[in-house]
């Protein structure tokens, strides 16, 4: 007779960490699943994931068939290195929910068993990564250094462990310090690993001696046992498994849900990172202005809209590098409208926020202010394209092309203010069209 209450009901008197974190596993990738699937619907995976798996595919198999020379040119160390950077981005998973505090948690038994069965799973999870990852290289590794499958398993192997002992010594450091002490410890403790795992295990991959190879995995599992025996005997960490939890979460389905509350990762610190002390950023002090350094302010403060800014300006200079003259200089207006088109975006994502939404300031001043801010992003990055496309006119052509450098930003400025100016008349525009139906369905 099966027991009542579905999931739950089978929970009941037979229940264990081991069957509540496969419960709580599932149900974390099925959210994330359901999360997805809001941006990768079905025209999405017909018209571009699937056609992309199989150009990547056909690329893929055309390397193995007929790989060009400068693979054989690859170090060693190179597949390697690849395979430490996916391994230091993992975190020790418990699956903690917050309602564990009000009974699991006084369970000493339980407590100890969710964490064991929480190592158990960061393993396997190391483990399929570096699978998979040594899986689709060493194919094309083994023409550049003829390394065996063995040789490949075995750096499979030492890979997974070396990324399991990184996740609990990651939620050491993370346990230990806040804010920038925390973000410094964690980029030092990667750039080591990876400094110190990559030349061991390319030094032990040279020569590809059983021996070696056995002594070094060893090596590896003792230390892992070692540290999750520390871990599993540690008290205290409820509030720590809760915080990773949904960093997590905000790292699995942030590119989705990147403008709700769910995916918005908790801050690293107390206070703000950038621009801790109030001091003026413009030496204009109208209200048009400060409006506009309001905004510019939570726009630096918000690492994850500075990360994709960053992004967008680095693709857009390597487009610029990479394109012919001429195509480039077209490319700088696209861009340029791009870049508005998001900054734009990015302001009335900042109006309608909380607290700011209370303001209710004159639409002159708006768009007035939001001209100015638009502005105060747009210039230093069109102007760093210009930069670009004068370094590369002076690399292919040389002589007087070099002050290109300097006299392309210069002819832009003023005209980045008028292509401003047209974009402000535009977006107008079109919040006055979208106001005029509802005006008169108000009527």
């Amino acid at each position: 007779m099966k027991p009542k209450g579905g999931r739950i009901g089978r929970l009941r008197g037979k229940s264990g960490p081991l069957r509540l974190i496969f419960m709580r596993s599932g149900a974390f990738w099925l959210k994330s699943i359901r999360a997805w699937r809001l941006t990768l619907d079905w025209t999405v995976l017909l018209y571009l994931v699937v056609p992309g798996l199989w150009v990547a595919g056909g690329m893929y198999q055309d390397l193995l068939r007929h790989p060009p020379e400068w693979i054989g040119r690859l170090p060693a160390q190179m597949p390697i290195a690849i395979l430490a950077i996916l391994m230091v981005r993992g975190r020790l998973r418990t699956f903690a929910e917050y309602g564990d505090g009000l009974f699991l948690r006084a369970n000493g038994r339980w407590v100890k068993g969710m964490t064991l069965a929480g190592l158990a799973y960061t393993l396997a999870a190391r483990m399929a990564v570096s699978a998979a990852g040594a899986g689709l290289m060493l194919p094309l590794m083994s023409r550049a250094t003829g390394w065996s499958f063995g040789a490949g398993a075995a750096l499979a192997l030492s890979a997974g462990l070396m990324g399991f002992i990184w996740t609990v010594v990651r939620d050491a450091s993370e346990r230990r310090w806040q804010g920038v002490r925390r973000v410094l410890a964690v980029y030092g403790l990667r750039a080591a690993f990876i400094a110190a795992w990559v030349p061991a295990a390319a030094w032990g991959m040279r020569g590809e001696e059983p021996v070696v190879a056995a002594i070094g995995i060893a090596a590896l599992i003792a230390i892992g046992i070692g540290l999750g025996w520390r871990r599993l005997n540690l008290s205290g960490t409820f509030a720590h498994e809760l915080e990773t939890e949904q960093r997590a979460y905000a790292d699995n389905v942030g590119w989705v849900l990147m403008d709700t509350e769910q995916a918005k990762r908790p801050p690293a610190g107390r206070r703000p990172w950038v621009l801790r002390k109030p001091r003026p950023l413009l030496k204009r002090r109208d209200e048009a202005s400060r409006i506009a350094e309001l905004w510019l302010r939570a726009m630096l403060r918000e690492a994850e809209s500075m990360r994709l800014l960053f992004q967008f300006a680095s693709l857009g200079m390597a487009a610029i590098w990479l394109s012919p003259l001429w195509l480039g200089a077209i490319a700088w207006f696209g861009m340029c409208a791009l870049l508005l088109l998001w900054l734009n975006g990015l302001w009335a994502k900042w109006e309608t926020a909380r607290y700011m939404a209370l303001y209710d300031w004159r639409e002159e001043l708006r768009g007035e202010a939001r001209e100015i801010g638009r502005s105060l992003l747009l210039r230093p990055i069109a102007l760093a394209w210009c930069a670009i496309l004068g370094l590369h006119a002076g690399w292919m052509y040389g002589g007087p092309w070099w002050l290109a450098i300097a006299a392309l930003p210069a002819a832009c400025y003023p005209l980045l203010s008028r292509i401003n100016r047209a974009a402000s008349s535009m977006f107008a525009a079109r919040r006055a069209g979208r106001a005029r139906p509802d005006a008169e369905v108000l009527e």
